[in-house]
């Protein structure tokens, strides 16, 4: 489940991508779409301003697919204006 650190990093979990890929591969959405119906189904909400950063925290053996960082972003800005890309690693 995706949470908030103190510092306004937005984590993001093997299970958040697990669903992103089921409902690209199942549904055809695009992975922008699914981060924001994710983070609908997981009441977390964004605001301009609220996001400094992004983090993946994956399990070594679970890539992420291509487009998918990006997707990710592109979702966050339509959401929160002021994210300028950030990716803690």
């Amino acid at each position: 489940m995706m949470q908030w650190t103190e510092h306004g990093v937005l984590q993001i979990v093997d299970e958040d991508i697990s669903s992103l890929y089921c409902y690209h591969d199942r549904d055809g959405m695009g992975y922008d779409d699914s981060f924001l119906f994710e983070l609908q189904l997981q009441n977390v909400s964004l605001t301009p301003g609220s996001v400094s950063a992004i983090q993946f925290v994956l399990e070594e053996e679970s890539p992420l697919r291509e487009g998918i960082i990006e997707d990710v972003q592109t979702a966050i800005r339509s959401v929160d204006t002021q994210y300028n890309g950030s990716i803690v690693k």
